[in-house]
Formats: structure tokens, sequence, C-alpha cells
């Protein structure tokens, strides 16, 4: 809970090179926000300069009434909570005036108002929990840092997580005990994960809710709901405002946008669908588009119950397709298609002997087939005559002596 009798004050410093700070996302906060987490108090933001006193900046920006104030700075990702509570509590249990942290002050409100001068930007620290980031090494350190932290957080809770190495969860997500994350994926924003959600190897979810004992490969989500005991993947891309429902099956190369998928539905692969609804058990085949867009608008298609549209069918909005009807493959709908209908949308096969016009295999030119020698598109390099082109030096040459350690890493 917010800490209203506090008076919270946040530098704003910048580095010489990853310019202004405070705005650098880290795990799905910015380090402001981070030191933010840690006052968790109401704060208003300082700019800080080296070479300013900055007493009447931050006496400008108290509220007196607040018996204590603290001032962080935006660059210290790494300090707590508890950190920040146990120095309000020893400066009013010990009834100090002030408490000067490593990076950062506790100041008793009227002792900063009425006695100080000359308070300047102190400098950055180098470890520790008052670390400050000041380059792209020390944001690089942070950020793994912090996502250790996360990631010890949700294993202590519950959740399988067979590689801290390569595992990336924002601060913000939520994930029930039992889940199960392997590694490669990025997991970010306010993404919420149910019980017995298996995420497998190497996707991106920003968003999402992912429902009970669902599964997830090698995919794209954004901004979507998926449904319990549903598998997408591998190498789908859900798009935002997806709603798909239980026992679904999307799978793989199939887009998904602005869309309800029913329950029980199956979209197994290579297909678009925009700007939809379906009902429950649908079956979706291979290679089906949804036309949604016309060049200057979008629109809808309304889709009933166990509807069954075949492979390489053209759907253009806007258009409906009743409850248990049946789209032959290869057919474009562009009218509305009644209950338990059939609907063929296709020319009659036209087959034209003896004709003239296909350049790629002219009727009257022999086609020979042609053989291939491993050694002689090999440039070589199976008989040893490969060119002085081949052989050249690169332009890198390797190490010099010492560069390298024994076990192959940077010696120094």
């Amino acid at each position: 809970m917010i800490d209203f009798g506090v008076n919270g004050i946040i530098l704003r410093v910048k580095s010489p090179t990853l310019g202004e700070t405070w705005g650098l996302p880290v795990m799905g906060k910015t380090l402001e926000g981070w030191a933010a987490y840690a006052l968790n108090a109401q704060y208003v933001t300082v700019d800080a300069s080296p070479v300013i006193d900055l007493a009447d900046k931050l006496k400008a920006a108290v509220d007196r009434t607040k018996p204590v104030t603290v001032v962080l700075y935006s660059d210290t990702p790494f300090i707590t909570r508890k950190t920040v509570d146990a120095s309000i509590k020893q400066l009013v249990e010990q009834k100090l005036d002030a408490i000067k942290l490593p990076r950062g002050f506790v100041y008793k409100t009227s002792y900063l108002l009425d006695k100080t001068e000359g308070i300047f930007v102190q400098d950055p620290v180098s470890s520790g929990e008052f670390a400050a980031v000041v380059d792209g090494e020390s944001l690089s350190k942070a950020t793994d840092a912090i996502r250790r932290r996360i990631l010890r957080y949700h294993a202590d809770n519950g959740v399988i997580i067979s590689d801290f190495q390569n595992t990336y969860i924002d601060c913000d997500a939520v994930i029930a005990k039992g889940v199960t994350i392997e590694p490669y994926n990025f997991i970010k924003g306010k993404t919420i994960i149910k019980a017995d959600a298996h995420v497998m190897p190497s996707n991106y979810v920003e968003n999402c809710i992912i429902g009970r004992a669902a599964r997830v490969d090698s995919s794209r989500l954004y901004d979507s709901l998926i449904g319990a005991e549903t598998r997408v993947g591998p190498f789908a891309y859900i798009r935002p405002n997806t709603v798909i429902g239980c026992g679904c099956r999307i799978g793989d190369f199939v887009e998904l946008k602005n869309c309800v998928i029913g329950d029980g539905c199956k979209v197994s692969h290579l297909t678009y669908i925009g700007d939809a609804e379906l009902g429950k058990d649908c079956n979706v085949g291979c290679g089906v588009v949804f036309a949604n867009y016309d060049g200057k608008n979008k629109y809808k298609t309304l889709v009933g119950s166990r509807v069954f549209i075949g492979s390489n069918s053209n759907i253009v909005a806007p258009v409906r397709i009743a409850d248990r009807a049946f789209i032959a493959a290869g057919s474009t709908i562009t009218k509305e298609v009644p209950t338990q209908a059939l609907a063929i949308a296709r020319a009659r096969q036209t087959n034209i002997p003896d004709w003239q016009g296909n350049m790629y295999a002219p009727p009257n030119g022999e086609v020979k087939s042609r053989e291939y020698s491993l050694v002689q598109f090999s440039d070589g390099i199976i008989d040893g005559a490969a060119s002085d082109t081949q052989n050249a030096d690169p332009p890198f040459s390797g190490f010099a002596d010492g560069a390298l350690g024994d076990d192959g890493v940077n010696g120094n």
C-alpha cells in the first residue's frame, strides 16, 4: 500500500552514454519505475545537475504535512522496498534528522526545509543494492539481475522454469503454480498464465491470458485470450483483440486478427482469419483466407457452429455462413450460405489439348535433364583445387597471442 505520509522525490540523472536514464525499460518497468516501486509513495521528479545545488529544488517539491522525505535516484533499479522501509523506520525510531544512503537520502521533512543547504548529486555507486546504471554494460547487468529476481519469485511459487539463463518474464506477469515454461520465452506486459499451462520453447507473449492447461509452441501472441486446453502453434501469429475458445487447435502458420474463435474449433495450418466470429466446433482447412479488406475499409465475417470450410477457400467479407454449412475446397464465397447448405463457388475445369502457350516447356523443344557433380559445384573443397579467392585470408585474422585464455574466453 502506498505510504501517504512520505514525500517521495526521484532525481532524474543523465548518463554521458545512455542519456536520459529514467525512461530506459528493464523487464517491464522503466529505471525510474523500479526506483518508484522501492519508494512505495507518491513522488515527484526533480531534474538533477552534477554542479547545481539541489536544496532549493528539493524544498520546493515537498509537502510539510508529511513528516518524512525520501530522495532516490532514477538510475538505481536494485534498491528494494525493504531497504527504504527500514531506513524510514530507523529515522523515526531513533529521532534522526537525516540518513545519508549510499545513493539517496531520508530526511525529516522539517529538517530538510529549515536547516539543509548545499545538496549535490552523489557520485554513482558501482556495486551493491545502490549500484547505478551509467552505461550499456551496467544496464545489461541490471537487466539480468532483475530478470533473475523475477524468475526466482515465480520458481519459489511453484512455476516450473527449466532454464533461468534463457527465460524472460516481465515484472507484471501473473503465473499460476504448476505452469511449465521452457527456454527462449519472452513473457511481456500484463500477461496471465493459468494453472497447468505449458509454454513450450521460443514464444513471444505480450498482454495475453493463457487458459488452464493450454499449450503454446513457438508462436507470437499479442493482446489476446487463449482458452483452456487450447493448443497454439508452432509458428502461429495471434494478433491483438483475438479470443480463442476452449479446446481449440490453432496450428502452424495460422494468423488470427481481431476475431472470436468458438470452443472446439480447428484452424490447423496456413490460414488467415481477420475480423470474424466463428461459432463452436468449426473446421477451417489449409490455405483459407478471410478477405476482410477492400483497400479502404475492413469488413466482418460471421460463421455459425459446426461449419466446415474446405482448403484453399476465400471468404470475402462482409458475409454470413450459417450453422452446419459446408464450403467446398477452392471456393470463393461472396454471398450468404444458409444452414446445412453445401456451397461450391469455383469454375468448372477445362482442359485445352496441345496448347502452345507454355513458354516454360515449349512443345517443340527438347528439355534435357541436368547432371550435377558434387565435386564440380564444391569449388574445389572436395578435390583440393579451390580457387585463390576462396583460399584468401578473411578480413579478421584472429586474436593476438594471449588475448584468449586457455578455456577460450577473454583472458583479461
